[in-house]
């Protein structure tokens, strides 16, 4: 239940990756870029994915977590995709402001794991 608590390190280069996905997204719908926001909605879920497959390193009930939070996330960027194809800036950023709030659920999830795999500092008497 308590997950491998090896994978700090790919958790942590994770995190950072979708950290900066998500900022290039926040500055694309703020320009009203649809192309480079369809672009940032790909590698977003292609982070998904690759959180996904990692996601076993996790703690039972993180993982868990994590899976709905996934599949949120992806519900989201596939409802997001068709206001891109219609070039709905308005319902787009309605849209990504949702995407953000599991964004940000992820990344806390993923900040738990990253933590639980630093070893205990070991106490001597």
């Amino acid at each position: 239940m308590a997950g491998t608590g090896k994978a700090g390190p790919e958790f942590t280069r994770l995190r950072e990756g979708l950290a900066s996905d998500r900022a290039q997204l926040g500055r694309a719908v703020a320009d009203g870029a649809v192309d480079q926001i369809a672009t940032q909605l790909k590698t977003i879920s292609a982070a998904f994915d690759a959180i996904g497959e990692k996601s076993s390193a996790m703690n039972l009930m993180d993982r868990e977590n994590m899976a709905i939070q996934l599949a949120t996330g992806r519900r989201i960027i596939a409802s997001t995709q068709a206001w891109v194809a219609n070039a709905d800036i308005d319902a787009i950023r309605t849209e990504v402001a949702r995407l953000d709030g599991v964004l940000g659920e992820v990344d806390a999830l993923l900040d738990r794991a990253i933590r639980s795999s630093v070893p205990s500092p070991q106490i001597t008497p």
